[in-house]
């Protein structure tokens, strides 16, 4: 690609758009480099969109895959087309983002910033009341204003073309021709321009996925709105007093459920399909107030009942909140997008999350996960720029990129482990600096350090905030269940209900609940797995309105990166 590589386009303006952006300019190499983003603002999924219907459009498109699909383009270019609900909404495109009214980063400074490129010092203050003074996370403004920052310190906010939809990029000969559609007020305008290299960075939280489950688009039908997706959570404000069964052993889970625990009815069920998330383990769910249930296996829409796994059934449920994840989408790569379909959730035929394995001069930045994933995106910005510049050192050949993922899906499958870099964080890093080599002399290029082992402790103790904050929560509802006036007032209303079978009922529900939550706490090591609980004393505790008992299980650290594991990346 040596000298043949002069205009770069990047689709997308968030953490990831705008580290690349920096490394290309940086790379003095290129003539044009061009960013666009559909958004009015750079930020990416960091911008709040509120004022946006936070709703699923077709629950049948998303379970069958036609979900986000290209739209129409004029026969002639330029053009100027009337706004339309297919091509403008924000649902049907999913142009909305992923962001509620609190939400704040779960990964620390050190490990989430750039290189040159620090977070704000400053804390919210409701951060700063929710986990103290030393509190490691930012508020999602506070991220968005820094993605910004990177485009206006660095002098590249003429490089924008905002409230843009890159709406199809082909390949003709040796040019990617990109088809362009501008907002503006009443109307679009569409027009075309060519580049020799194309870098996608539109992240993968704009696709909401979720399981295929019994019912559930009948259900969805029958009840609509019932089922929601952590995409579309904005606030708990409509959760007060309802029903809530929270879907997913991930982050957004974590985050939502205790967003609606304070407000909504008691408990609030959280439904895992196998283990949490190691690096946090059951502390999230470890609470009074949480009734730890199995996987959803169906939705009935006739009667609204929902059952698990092991045959419990809810009924009478306001919100199904599904934690699942995303899939990723890119419906302005025709060829692409199929090969996401045809193995199911998995960005196909790139090599390392990173460079299409029959064109690279297709690369896609953000797109892994597992942590760490701010600074990677750094370490792919510059290998990627790197070797557009026809400096670096080359990729493998195409036969071993092409068995690199053939031995990464027989490990790992298809699903998130596929693309999750833990706990390979060090080989993963120092692959894509080796890549990326040194800056050319003479230019400005970034450069890519040795990763630094420290992180890794970092990453290890990274949970303890959270950890506290879930274990005072659990604590102090707990102190609450066990004070004496709550005995008082059931007794008062039982004696009110002149019914002794109705003192005696709320007696013994008084008795059982106190002794419950003092055996888990003076005895935790007989309930170390909350889904171990049999089905009939969970039944039983819940048709009392009693508190399930949770383990206490720690937050386990994640495995440390070792030489012998490097094979396995």
């Amino acid at each position: 690609m040596a000298g043949k590589i002069k205009r770069v386009a990047v689709i997308g303006a968030g953490p990831s758009g705008a580290i690349a952006t920096d490394a290309l300019v940086k790379e003095q190499a290129f003539d044009t480099v061009r960013v666009f983003d559909r958004r009015p603002i750079p930020g990416g999924t960091w911008i709040y969109t509120p004022h946006l219907p936070p709703n699923i459009p077709s629950l049948k498109a998303l379970l069958d895959g036609k979900a986000d699909a290209p739209v129409p383009i004029p026969s002639q270019l330029p053009a100027q087309t009337p706004k339309s609900e297919a091509i403008n909404s924000h649902q049907v495109r999913f142009s909305d983002t992923a962001q509620h009214e609190h939400l704040h980063t779960n990964i620390t400074p050190e490990i989430m910033s750039f290189t040159t490129e620090p977070f704000p010092e400053t804390l919210t203050e409701r951060i700063r009341e929710k986990y103290g003074d030393d509190a490691p996370f930012r508020g999602r403004e506070q991220i968005r204003e820094w993605v910004e920052n990177i485009f206006v310190r660095n002098g590249h906010q003429e490089l924008l073309e905002l409230s843009t939809t890159v709406e199809l990029a082909a390949k003709e000969g040796d040019e990617w021709v990109l088809t362009l559609r501008k907002e503006h007020p009443g109307k679009d305008y569409w027009w075309q321009e060519r580049f020799d290299a194309l870098i996608v960075a539109t992240g993968h939280y704009n696709v909401p996925w979720l399981p295929s489950i019994e019912g559930i688009t009948e259900y969805d039908e029958r009840f609509p709105g019932r089922i929601v997706h952590s995409k579309h959570f904005r606030n708990s404000d409509k959760y007060k007093g309802k029903k809530v069964i929270v879907v997913g052993g991930s982050v957004s889970s974590h985050e939502i459920l205790h967003e609606v625990l304070p407000v909504a009815q008691h408990p609030v069920y959280a439904s895992l399909r196998g283990e949490p998330l190691p690096h946090f383990g059951w502390a999230p769910f470890t609470h009074p107030h949480i009734s730890v249930q199995k996987q959803i296996i169906k939705f009935d829409p006739d009667t609204g009942a929902i059952t698990f796994e092991d045959g419990t059934v809810v009924e009478g449920v306001d919100y199904v909140v599904f934690g699942t994840g995303f899939t990723f989408s890119f419906p302005f790569l025709p060829e692409v997008q199929e090969r996401i379909r045809q193995v199911d959730r998995r960005l196909s035929g790139v090599y390392f999350h990173t460079w299409d394995i029959e064109d690279p001069t297709l690369a896609f930045l953000g797109m892994c996960g597992g942590g760490f994933t701010f600074r990677l995106f750094e370490w792919q910005a510059v290998a990627v720029s790197r070797l557009l510049a026809g400096r670096g050192n080359p990729l493998s050949s195409k036969k071993e990129q092409k068995q690199w993922e053939k031995d990464r899906v027989a490990e790992f499958g298809g699903g998130k482990d596929y693309y999750t870099i833990a706990p390979f964080y060090k080989e993963v890093f120092e692959y894509f600096r080796s890549v990326a080599g040194d800056p050319a002399s003479g230019t400005t290029g970034r450069i890519l350090p040795p990763f630094d082992d420290k992180l890794l402790d970092i990453w290890a103790a990274m949970g303890s905030a959270k950890a506290n904050f879930w274990e005072d929560s659990r604590k102090k509802a707990e102190d609450e269940l066990n004070e004496l006036p709550i005995r008082s007032t059931f007794l008062q209303r039982a004696k009110q209900s002149n019914s002794m079978s109705q003192l005696s009922n709320n007696s013994y529900f008084l008795e059982g609940l106190i002794a419950s939550t003092v055996a888990a706490s003076i005895c935790p090591v007989f309930f170390q797995n909350p889904l171990d609980i049999s089905p009939s004393l969970r039944a039983g505790a819940l048709s009392t309105g009693g508190a399930r008992l949770q383990s206490r299980h720690k937050p386990a650290p994640p495995g440390s990166f070792s030489s012998s594991q490097v094979s396995r990346y």
